[in-house]
Protein backbone atom coordinates (compact mmCIF):
# COMPACT_ATOMS: atom_id res chain seq x y z
CA UNK A 1 0.00 0.00 0.00
CA UNK A 2 1.32 3.04 -1.07
CA UNK A 3 -0.89 5.57 1.21
CA UNK A 4 -2.59 8.93 -1.11
CA UNK A 5 -4.00 11.96 -0.88
CA UNK A 6 -5.83 12.35 -4.36
CA UNK A 7 -7.26 15.45 -3.40
CA UNK A 8 -3.91 17.33 -2.81
CA UNK A 9 -3.59 16.22 -6.86
CA UNK A 10 -6.85 17.06 -7.81
CA UNK A 11 -7.06 20.48 -6.37
CA UNK A 12 -3.46 21.26 -7.17
CA UNK A 13 -2.38 23.08 -11.06
CA UNK A 14 0.59 20.61 -10.43
CA UNK A 15 1.73 17.94 -8.04
CA UNK A 16 5.34 15.99 -8.25
CA UNK A 17 6.04 12.63 -5.98
CA UNK A 18 9.45 11.42 -5.65
CA UNK A 19 8.89 7.81 -3.77
CA UNK A 20 11.65 6.82 -0.84
CA UNK A 21 10.34 4.24 0.98
CA UNK A 22 13.31 4.19 3.06
CA UNK A 23 13.76 5.17 6.52
CA UNK A 24 10.31 5.64 7.58
CA UNK A 25 9.40 8.05 4.96
CA UNK A 26 6.98 6.68 1.95
CA UNK A 27 7.30 9.50 -0.19
CA UNK A 28 7.56 13.53 -0.86
CA UNK A 29 5.13 16.14 -2.81
CA UNK A 30 5.53 19.03 -4.29
CA UNK A 31 2.65 21.22 -5.65
CA UNK A 32 1.57 23.93 -6.77
CA UNK A 33 -2.27 25.21 -5.27
CA UNK A 34 -4.63 26.42 -7.28
CA UNK A 35 -8.29 27.64 -5.74
CA UNK A 36 -9.99 24.91 -5.06
CA UNK A 37 -9.70 23.49 -0.97
CA UNK A 38 -7.94 20.77 -0.43
CA UNK A 39 -8.65 17.78 1.47
CA UNK A 40 -6.68 15.17 3.20
CA UNK A 41 -8.31 12.09 3.90
CA UNK A 42 -7.68 9.64 6.16
CA UNK A 43 -4.20 7.30 5.46
CA UNK A 44 -2.51 6.78 9.21
CA UNK A 45 0.18 8.75 8.31
CA UNK A 46 2.04 11.76 9.81
CA UNK A 47 3.04 14.55 6.77
CA UNK A 48 5.46 17.47 7.65
CA UNK A 49 4.18 19.87 5.43
CA UNK A 50 5.98 23.22 4.38
CA UNK A 51 4.54 26.43 2.97
CA UNK A 52 7.07 28.35 1.26
CA UNK A 53 4.96 31.26 0.44
CA UNK A 54 7.55 33.85 0.51
CA UNK A 55 5.50 36.54 2.52
CA UNK A 56 4.29 33.90 5.08
CA UNK A 57 5.58 30.78 5.11
CA UNK A 58 5.13 28.02 7.76
CA UNK A 59 5.57 24.49 9.07
CA UNK A 60 3.68 22.17 10.37
CA UNK A 61 3.30 18.67 11.58
CA UNK A 62 -0.39 16.88 10.22
CA UNK A 63 -1.32 13.68 11.76
CA UNK A 64 -3.50 11.34 9.96
CA UNK A 65 -7.50 12.95 9.62
CA UNK A 66 -10.22 10.31 10.59
CA UNK A 67 -12.57 12.09 8.00
CA UNK A 68 -11.94 14.25 5.50
CA UNK A 69 -10.75 18.03 6.71
CA UNK A 70 -9.24 20.56 4.28
CA UNK A 71 -5.66 20.92 4.58
CA UNK A 72 -2.71 23.03 2.79
CA UNK A 73 -4.96 25.94 3.58
CA UNK A 74 -2.99 28.44 1.29
CA UNK A 75 -4.31 29.50 -2.58
CA UNK A 76 -1.79 29.63 -4.98
CA UNK A 77 1.01 29.09 -3.17
CA UNK A 78 4.04 26.29 -3.28
CA UNK A 79 3.75 23.27 -0.15
CA UNK A 80 6.90 21.20 0.28
CA UNK A 81 5.88 17.78 2.24
CA UNK A 82 7.14 14.76 3.61
CA UNK A 83 4.50 11.31 4.31
CA UNK A 84 5.83 8.79 6.64
CA UNK A 85 4.51 4.93 6.89
CA UNK A 86 1.30 4.51 8.41
CA UNK A 87 1.82 4.68 12.13
CA UNK A 88 5.69 5.52 12.09
CA UNK A 89 6.56 7.89 14.44
CA UNK A 90 8.64 10.67 12.81
CA UNK A 91 9.55 13.12 16.29
CA UNK A 92 12.50 10.39 16.74
CA UNK A 93 13.12 10.03 20.58
CA UNK A 94 9.57 11.36 21.34
CA UNK A 95 7.14 8.08 22.13
CA UNK A 96 4.24 9.88 23.48
CA UNK A 97 3.34 12.65 20.82
CA UNK A 98 1.38 10.25 18.30
CA UNK A 99 -1.87 10.24 19.67
CA UNK A 100 -1.80 13.98 20.34
CA UNK A 101 -1.30 14.34 16.64
CA UNK A 102 -4.78 12.00 15.28
CA UNK A 103 -7.15 14.93 13.89
CA UNK A 104 -4.56 17.56 14.70
CA UNK A 105 -1.66 19.64 13.39
CA UNK A 106 0.86 21.52 15.32
CA UNK A 107 3.71 23.86 14.50
CA UNK A 108 6.75 22.04 13.30
CA UNK A 109 9.16 24.41 15.77
CA UNK A 110 6.68 23.31 18.92
CA UNK A 111 8.28 19.53 18.41
CA UNK A 112 11.64 19.81 16.56
CA UNK A 113 13.90 23.28 16.47
CA UNK A 114 15.86 23.08 13.31
CA UNK A 115 16.04 26.62 12.03
CA UNK A 116 18.10 25.79 9.13
CA UNK A 117 16.13 22.90 7.71
CA UNK A 118 13.03 25.38 7.34
CA UNK A 119 14.89 28.41 5.85
CA UNK A 120 16.59 25.93 3.72
CA UNK A 121 13.41 24.46 2.49
CA UNK A 122 11.82 28.04 2.35
CA UNK A 123 15.08 29.23 -0.03
CA UNK A 124 15.31 26.42 -1.98
CA UNK A 125 15.07 26.59 -6.02
CA UNK A 126 13.50 23.29 -6.51
CA UNK A 127 12.17 20.28 -5.32
CA UNK A 128 15.54 17.83 -5.34
CA UNK A 129 16.90 20.56 -3.11
CA UNK A 130 14.28 20.82 -0.80
CA UNK A 131 14.63 17.11 -0.02
CA UNK A 132 18.29 17.82 0.07
CA UNK A 133 18.06 19.91 2.77
CA UNK A 134 15.31 18.01 4.98
CA UNK A 135 17.05 14.65 4.36
CA UNK A 136 20.63 16.04 5.52
CA UNK A 137 18.85 17.36 8.85
CA UNK A 138 16.79 14.14 9.33
CA UNK A 139 19.56 11.49 8.87
CA UNK A 140 21.50 13.56 11.72
CA UNK A 141 18.67 12.72 14.16
CA UNK A 142 17.90 9.12 12.23
CA UNK A 143 21.07 8.03 12.83
CA UNK A 144 21.20 9.27 16.45
CA UNK A 145 18.49 7.67 17.70
CA UNK A 146 17.48 4.21 16.58
CA UNK A 147 13.91 4.24 15.69
CA UNK A 148 13.91 0.53 16.24
CA UNK A 149 15.06 1.24 19.70
CA UNK A 150 12.09 4.00 20.67
CA UNK A 151 8.99 2.03 18.44
CA UNK A 152 7.06 -1.02 19.92
CA UNK A 153 8.43 -4.00 17.99
CA UNK A 154 5.18 -5.91 18.18
CA UNK A 155 3.11 -2.57 16.69
CA UNK A 156 5.66 -2.56 13.46
CA UNK A 157 5.05 -6.07 12.94
CA UNK A 158 1.46 -5.82 13.32
CA UNK A 159 1.23 -2.56 10.93
CA UNK A 160 3.46 -4.40 8.70
CA UNK A 161 0.54 -7.94 8.72
CA UNK A 162 -1.99 -4.86 8.03
CA UNK A 163 -0.18 -3.61 5.10
CA UNK A 164 0.18 -7.07 3.22
CA UNK A 165 -3.30 -8.01 3.81
CA UNK A 166 -4.70 -4.62 2.70
CA UNK A 167 -6.41 -4.29 6.09
CA UNK A 168 -8.12 -7.62 6.03
CA UNK A 169 -6.96 -8.41 9.45
CA UNK A 170 -8.78 -8.40 12.96
CA UNK A 171 -7.15 -7.72 16.32
CA UNK A 172 -7.64 -11.57 16.84
CA UNK A 173 -5.34 -12.98 14.19
CA UNK A 174 -3.28 -10.42 15.29
CA UNK A 175 -3.27 -11.96 18.77
CA UNK A 176 -3.17 -15.74 17.14
CA UNK A 177 -0.05 -14.71 15.00
CA UNK A 178 2.16 -12.40 18.29
CA UNK A 179 0.95 -14.66 20.83
CA UNK A 180 -0.16 -11.05 22.58
CA UNK A 181 -3.50 -10.80 24.11
CA UNK A 182 -6.20 -8.73 21.98
CA UNK A 183 -6.36 -6.21 24.71
CA UNK A 184 -2.73 -5.71 24.72
CA UNK A 185 -2.30 -5.25 21.56
CA UNK A 186 -5.17 -2.53 21.20
CA UNK A 187 -2.96 -0.90 24.32
CA UNK A 188 0.71 -0.86 22.50
CA UNK A 189 -1.07 0.55 19.27
CA UNK A 190 -3.07 3.43 20.89
CA UNK A 191 -0.03 3.96 22.75
CA UNK A 192 2.39 4.66 19.37
CA UNK A 193 0.33 5.33 16.78
CA UNK A 194 -2.95 7.11 18.49
CA UNK A 195 -4.88 4.31 16.56
CA UNK A 196 -6.83 1.14 17.95
CA UNK A 197 -5.83 -1.75 15.26
CA UNK A 198 -9.38 -1.60 14.26
CA UNK A 199 -9.11 2.14 12.71
CA UNK A 200 -5.48 1.27 11.26
CA UNK A 201 -7.15 -1.57 9.56
CA UNK A 202 -9.74 0.05 8.53
CA UNK A 203 -8.00 3.15 6.99
CA UNK A 204 -5.17 0.65 5.22
CA UNK A 205 -8.36 -1.07 3.56
CA UNK A 206 -9.40 2.32 2.51
CA UNK A 207 -6.54 3.62 1.46
CA UNK A 208 -6.39 -0.07 -0.52
CA UNK A 209 -9.77 0.95 -1.95
CA UNK A 210 -8.29 4.15 -3.48
CA UNK A 211 -5.22 2.30 -4.90
CA UNK A 212 -8.18 -0.09 -6.84
CA UNK A 213 -10.15 3.24 -8.24
CA UNK A 214 -6.94 4.65 -9.16
CA UNK A 215 -6.14 1.64 -10.98
CA UNK A 216 -9.55 1.30 -12.16
CA UNK A 217 -9.55 4.35 -14.61
CA UNK A 218 -7.54 2.15 -16.62
CA UNK A 219 -8.61 -1.40 -15.98
CA UNK A 220 -12.52 -0.71 -16.07
CA UNK A 221 -13.18 -3.24 -13.72
CA UNK A 222 -16.77 -3.21 -11.59
CA UNK A 223 -17.54 -1.81 -8.64
CA UNK A 224 -18.56 -5.26 -7.12
CA UNK A 225 -15.56 -6.80 -7.90
CA UNK A 226 -13.25 -4.28 -6.54
CA UNK A 227 -15.86 -4.69 -3.19
CA UNK A 228 -15.44 -8.58 -3.12
CA UNK A 229 -11.50 -8.71 -3.46
CA UNK A 230 -11.22 -6.06 -0.67
CA UNK A 231 -12.82 -8.41 1.90
CA UNK A 232 -16.78 -6.19 1.52
CA UNK A 233 -20.10 -8.70 1.72
CA UNK A 234 -21.64 -6.53 -0.41
CA UNK A 235 -20.86 -3.41 -2.59
CA UNK A 236 -23.57 -1.26 -0.07
CA UNK A 237 -20.95 -1.51 2.63
CA UNK A 238 -17.60 -0.71 0.30
CA UNK A 239 -19.77 2.52 -0.77
CA UNK A 240 -20.91 3.96 2.69
CA UNK A 241 -17.19 2.80 4.04
CA UNK A 242 -15.35 4.93 1.17
CA UNK A 243 -18.29 8.00 1.23
CA UNK A 244 -17.66 8.01 5.22
CA UNK A 245 -14.01 8.58 4.44
CA UNK A 246 -14.17 11.33 1.51
CA UNK A 247 -17.63 12.55 1.44
CA UNK A 248 -18.25 11.02 -2.32
CA UNK A 249 -19.34 7.50 -3.47
CA UNK A 250 -16.78 5.09 -5.41
CA UNK A 251 -18.22 6.03 -8.78
CA UNK A 252 -18.40 10.44 -7.72
CA UNK A 253 -14.71 9.81 -6.64
CA UNK A 254 -13.55 8.41 -10.47
CA UNK A 255 -15.39 10.91 -11.93
CA UNK A 256 -13.59 13.45 -9.80
CA UNK A 257 -10.56 11.66 -10.80
CA UNK A 258 -11.37 11.83 -14.88
CA UNK A 259 -12.56 15.88 -14.74
CA UNK A 260 -9.81 17.46 -12.69
CA UNK A 261 -7.19 15.55 -14.87
CA UNK A 262 -5.36 13.51 -12.13
CA UNK A 263 -3.22 11.65 -14.30
CA UNK A 264 -2.19 14.89 -16.00
CA UNK A 265 -1.29 16.92 -13.01
CA UNK A 266 0.49 13.64 -11.12
CA UNK A 267 4.22 13.88 -11.87
CA UNK A 268 6.56 10.95 -10.41
CA UNK A 269 10.21 12.32 -10.55
CA UNK A 270 13.07 9.98 -10.16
Amino acid sequence: MTPKQPFFVTSSRSYEKLILNRFGIVHFYHCFTGTEPRYAIPDGCVDMVFCCDPNHPYAEICGTVLSPQVVLSECNTTYFGVRFLPGYNPVLGSADIMAHLVNHRIPLDDLIQDRRMLEGIWGASDFRQQIRVFMRSYMNIYRRVCPQEHQNLLVLHSSNLMIRSGGGISVEQLAEDTGYTPRYIDKCFRNETGLSPKQLAKIVRFQTAVSALNQNQHTGRSLTEIAADLGYFDQSHFVHDFKTYTGLTPKKYQMLLRNDAFDEKLRIVQ
